[in-house]
């Protein structure tokens, strides 16, 4: 069986709603440990997005 190192990106809605929507996002390693975390203001769609470029650079770092 393999491990999946890759991180996970976890969301959570601060405040507001709408286009005026706080996020908050958090990426984790497979042990759960943060890595790195954010905000972003906005939809959803748009802070998983922000969270998603976030992951990628890291995970480009790595390897």
């Amino acid at each position: 069986m393999t491990q999946d190192n890759s991180l996970q990106i976890k969301l959570r809605l601060k405040g507001g709603s709408g286009p005026n929507a706080n996020w908050h996002w958090e990426l984790h390693d497979a042990t759960g440990k943060v890595v790195k975390t954010g905000s972003a203001v906005g939809p959803e769609h748009k802070a998983f997005a922000t969270a998603r470029m976030a992951k990628e650079k890291l995970e480009a770092a790595k390897g």
